[in-house]
């Protein structure tokens, strides 16, 4: 009988280990199923932080949106007829300058430039007269033979100039001029610009200058024909 009392005491050791091991391993399962948790809410949460989807709906900018702001328009179409008086050697960048100083001016709202051919000045006016609306612009061309005191033979420099006729009338509006002097010719002329006529080292340079030139006198007209009265 005294070894019952041993036996029991034995057994109580054995469930008391027994429980100890059972309380682990809930807390063991415990700490998993957070772990995973964990795990999981962390990917919720970079589904919710994920960068935004681009609207396929939103506007776009237009073609119209990404024009470069262009100067003042004139207010009315202004035709322009241009005719040349070329020189006697009739040089290729006669051509070139006229070709450019057509096209720049087609290029400013409200203008419609067109070549006419060559003319004498008598008949520039003559055809001015005949006009209802349109200017005529004579482009005279003359070989810059003589700089700074300097003669230049075979000079292939140019002087050009350009007469406004008026429609009806054909009297002279205003005039304008500007140098070519092509890289590899004389060069005795120096550029004194804005105090002086400008110097162009291209043909395309010389009539873009010409032709800025002269949408600066036809805005100035119009201009001065929308300004009230003095007075008013």
């Amino acid at each position: 009988m005294s070894s019952f009392p041993h036996l029991k005491r034995h057994n109580r050791k054995q469930w008391g280990f027994a429980l100890v091991l059972l309380l682990f391993g809930v807390a063991l399962e415990s700490g998993a199923a957070k772990a995973q948790s964990g795990r999981r809410a962390a990917k919720s949460s970079s589904t919710v932080n994920s960068p935004p989807v681009p609207n396929a709906n939103a506007e776009s900018p237009t073609a119209d949106s990404l024009k470069p702001a262009t100067p003042g328009e004139l207010p009315s179409k202004v035709r322009l007829l241009v005719a040349r008086r070329p020189t006697s050697k009739h040089l290729h960048t006669e051509d070139q300058i006229l070709a450019s100083f057509v096209k720049h001016l087609n290029q400013y709202e409200n203008i419609e430039a067109t070549s006419i051919g060559d003319s004498k000045e008598s008949q520039a006016v003559e055809r001015a007269k005949a006009e209802t609306d349109a200017f005529v612009i004579l482009m005279r061309f003359d070989i810059d033979s003589f700089q700074s005191g300097t003669i230049i033979m075979n000079s292939q420099d140019l002087e050009i100039e350009y007469f406004v006729l008026a429609p009806h009338t054909g009297k002279k509006q205003t005039k304008g001029k500007v140098y070519f002097q092509g890289i590899g010719g004389g060069r005795m002329r120096k550029d004194n610009w804005p105090n002086g006529t400008p110097i162009k080292i291209t043909p395309e340079g010389a009539g873009i200058e010409a032709a800025d030139g002269l949408y600066f006198w036809l805005k100035l007209v119009a201009s001065r024909k929308k300004a009230p009265p003095a007075g008013q």
